[in-house]
């Protein structure tokens, strides 16, 4: 699975706001790619809401005429953890499942974008947490921190584990709830690259509007050509 990147990050850190801006950035720099959400919940949440699924929004914003279900093999009705979930709803997420539909993307497009769940060790599918399957997968990895303790706590909690497992991981610092204190972006910045000693492609400041086109402006400044390797960045 080498065209796979896969977005991580904690809870409301904007790992889907930044795969729709990755996608936006693809389609205006001509080279499509595509996106996966392989599990997802909320879907009672969606529909209260009137609400298009994180897929749906892939689907449109990457131009992907696949059905969401390739996209998306798995929306799960509660905002519960996967796994438990996925028993509320009385089935089981197959990992070959989730392969092939990720094969199967990957057949057409030349990178596969997949969001994964919050965290790393929380129970995922069959007997693996995320990081297990990571570590199967062995992808390009983007890791989104927010701004405050909590947040850099868990991402060098988070980063440290990546790391002990034998996988590279490239940081995006993203300023979701508007922080307006620059010492401790500064200080997080700074400090995410000396205890986790992995480099930060940038900093995503707060927007209120065009969440998507802003955000596909402040990542074309911080990843170059030739789209979408990471590692020239």
């Amino acid at each position: 699975m080498h065209t796979l990147t896969c977005v991580c990050g904690t809870a409301g850190s904007g790992k889907t706001q930044v795969i729709l801006g990755m996608l936006q950035l693809a389609r205006k720099r001509g080279t499509p790619i595509g996106a996966c959400k392989p599990v997802d919940v909320g879907d009672i949440d969606y529909q209260s809401q009137d609400q298009a699924s994180d897929a749906e929004c892939f689907q449109e914003t990457g131009g992907m005429p696949e059905h969401v279900s390739l996209i998306n093999p798995y929306l799960l009705n509660e905002s519960l953890p996967p796994q438990l979930a996925a028993e509320r709803d009385g089935i089981a997420i197959d990992l070959k499942l989730l392969e092939t539909r990720i094969n199967e993307l990957g057949s057409i497009y030349p990178q596969i974008l997949v969001e994964g769940p919050p965290g790393l060790l929380t129970p995922f599918v069959e007997s693996r947490n995320w990081l297990e399957t990571l570590q199967m997968w062995h992808p390009q990895l983007i890791w989104i921190c927010g701004i405050g303790v909590e947040d850099l706590e868990l991402s060098l909690l988070s980063l440290h584990l990546l790391q002990q497992s034998g996988l590279s991981v490239k940081i995006l610092i993203n300023n979701s709830k508007g922080c307006r204190d620059r010492e401790l972006i500064q200080y997080q910045w700074l400090t995410l690259e000396e205890k986790a000693e992995a480099s930060v492609l940038g900093f995503i400041p707060y927007f209120k509007n065009d969440l998507v086109g802003q955000m596909s402006s402040a990542l074309d400044r911080m990843i170059e050509d030739p789209w979408p390797n990471l590692e020239t960045s």
